[in-house]
């Protein structure tokens, strides 16, 4: 959820701003370097290629992992 809205806070934010600015920093170097994130609370197994339009990020494609 936070890839589509990296300003949406948890209880767990001790600083909002902060914490905006760096799921911002790390999903604008993932959509621009083409890496993989590998959202550690969603459920399923895999990693989630982002991509960007403008400030916006979204989910250009799941990459799951093989068992």
């Amino acid at each position: 959820m936070q890839i589509l809205g990296p300003d949406l806070h948890a209880c767990f934010d001790e600083d909002p701003k902060q914490a905006s600015a760096a799921r911002r920093r790390v999903l604008a170097w993932a959509a621009d370097n083409r890496a993989l994130v590998m959202p550690a609370h969603f459920p399923g197994n895999g990693a989630a290629e982002v991509k960007r339009n403008g400030s916006r990020f979204s989910i250009k494609e799941w990459a799951p992992f093989g068992s």
